[in-house]
C-alpha cells in the first residue's frame, strides 16, 4: 500500500491510540454493516440516538482483563502475551462525539468501499452466533461506554493489537506501515491534521 493515497471525497476513518494500543474508529452513519444488530445496542449505556462513532480494537484477553492500567502491567502478563499464543477479545466503544485529531488520534479519508473491506475484516475477527457478536459480560473501562466480545485469532509477539489494526488498514487499501508492533508505527503514516 506504499502508493495508496486517500480519496479526495470519502468518509473519515480515525486511528486512536492509548499510547500502546490502537483502535479503528468510524462514524456509525458511514458504516456498511448493521453494527446495532451485530452488537445489540442494548448492551451499551448510551442512548441509540446519541451513538455517533464506533471505536474497535482487538487484543490479548490477559491484557484487557488482568491489566486495568499500564501501571499494573506485570512481567508475567507481558511475557505470556508475547511468547505464548493466547486467546483474544474485541474491545468496542461507543463515542458520542467526533474524535479530535491530535497526538494520539489521527484521521484519514477512505471510500465507502474501503470502509466496507475494513468492517468485513473486523467482523471476521468477532466470534458470532447467528451473525451476533458473543458478548463477554464482565469488564468495562471506567469512563467509557464499552464492551468486550469474544474474538477469533491468537495474540502473540508477531500478531499484536497494532499488527491487527495495521492489517485492517492494509485490507482497506490505506497506506500504512509494513509491520506495526507498536502504535507509533501506524500513527507515523497519518500526520496531525483535521
Amino acid at each position: 500500500n506504499r502508493n495508496a493515497k486517500p480519496p479526495q471525497d470519502g468518509v473519515d476513518l480515525f486511528i486512536i491510540s492509548n499510547g500502546v494500543h490502537t483502535d479503528i474508529c468510524f462514524a456509525l452513519d458511514d458504516a456498511n454493516l448493521n453494527w446495532g444488530n451485530i452488537l445489540d445496542w442494548n448492551n451499551f449505556k448510551t442512548n441509540k440516538a446519541a451513538m455517533k462513532y464506533l471505536s474497535i480494537g482487538w487484543g490479548d484477553k490477559g491484557f484487557y482483563f488482568d491489566t486495568p492500567s499500564w501501571a499494573e502491567l506485570s512481567a508475567k502478563t507481558a511475557l505470556r502475551a508475547a511468547f505464548i499464543p493466547s486467546p483474544t477479545a474485541m474491545h468496542i466503544s461507543i463515542l458520542q462525539k467526533r474524535p479530535i485529531v491530535g497526538e494520539m488520534i489521527r484521521k484519514t479519508k477512505v471510500t465507502k468501499a474501503q470502509l466496507q473491506k475494513i468492517e468485513k475484516y473486523i467482523f471476521k475477527h468477532l466470534q458470532t452466533k447467528n451473525q451476533k457478536a458473543t458478548l463477554i459480560d464482565c469488564c468495562r473501562y471506567e469512563g467509557f461506554d464499552d464492551n468486550f466480545y469474544e474474538a477469533n485469532g491468537a495474540y502473540h509477539l508477531f500478531r499484536t493489537c497494532n499488527v491487527w489494526a495495521n492489517k485492517a488498514l492494509k485490507i482497506g487499501g490505506v497506506r500504512t506501515a509494513t509491520w506495526a508492533p507498536f502504535d507509533k508505527c501506524i500513527l507515523y503514516h497519518f500526520p496531525i491534521k483535521n
